[in-house]
């Protein structure tokens, strides 16, 4: 198992956002988390990634070790990388330092290696390389943050809407390349509100309400539960 979160509870100030939160995740496979919003989901994926503190009690281990205690770049030396929501690319800096920013644990030969890695899997970065990343259009953004994810070479990567503010066209373009990312060998926790295309594309699922875990199982299965259906895929049953 390669991600295990049991009893995980997040405060801010005096409001719980998440109670005992019960979750894995299998080496290699997409795990999808969906909800509405303030359901939780950024909240868990910034406690997983060290940005957030749990309450006493909760864990988190990542392939066999606890990592609530470390601290956010540790996370990242051992393998977990977040790309947040809203992309939150450097505007200023062109794509190439974009992405050589997110390969800061390496150096040389080890860095160029990746980078190359990265520029072959988004052409497009590579013809936009010396473009102020702020000048790229969103998908072209969601693009450059996730090939600077990429760049730490993760071992789990954790995605919070990646299709949020994207025309539809783009989606498809972005669920392929998060499916060709775990074909390279990535496993991915992937946050999302599109829950159709969610569901279709992971091997296992969550449905996460005011914090808490209220179903789990694999996609197809929640495609077809008729409360999911109700509620996150705007059909009636």
């Amino acid at each position: 198992m390669m991600l295990e979160i049991n009893r995980l509870s997040v405060n801010y100030g005096h409001i719980q956002a998440l109670h005992d939160v019960a979750l894995t995740a299998e080496q290699g496979s997409i795990v999808s988390i969906i909800g509405a919003n303030g359901a939780g989901k950024s909240t868990l994926l910034r406690t997983i990634s060290g940005l957030n503190s749990p309450k006493n009690g909760g864990s988190i281990r990542f392939l066999g070790k606890e990592i609530v205690s470390l601290a956010p770049h540790k996370i990242v030396r051992a393998g977990i990388v977040h790309v947040p929501e809203g992309r939150k690319v450097f505007a200023g800096l062109s794509v190439l330092d974009n992405l050589k920013i997110g390969g800061f644990l390496y150096k040389g030969a080890e860095l160029q290696k990746t980078l190359d890695h990265v520029l072959t899997m988004f052409p497009i970065l590579a013809e936009r390389k010396d473009q102020f990343a702020g000048t790229l259009s969103g998908g072209e953004q969601q693009m450059l943050a996730i090939g600077r994810g990429l760049m730490a070479q993760p071992k789990l990567l954790l995605l919070d809407e990646p299709s949020l503010g994207l025309a539809p066209i783009v989606i498809n373009t972005v669920f392929k390349m998060i499916n060709e990312i775990r074909d390279s060998g990535v496993s991915i926790l992937l946050v999302e509100q599109n829950a159709r295309k969610a569901l279709t594309i992971c091997d296992k699922a969550y449905v996460l309400e005011n914090g808490y875990i209220r179903k789990e199982g694999t996609g197809q299965a929640l495609l077809n539960d008729p409360d999911v259906i109700t509620a996150f895929l705007g059909e009636s049953v």
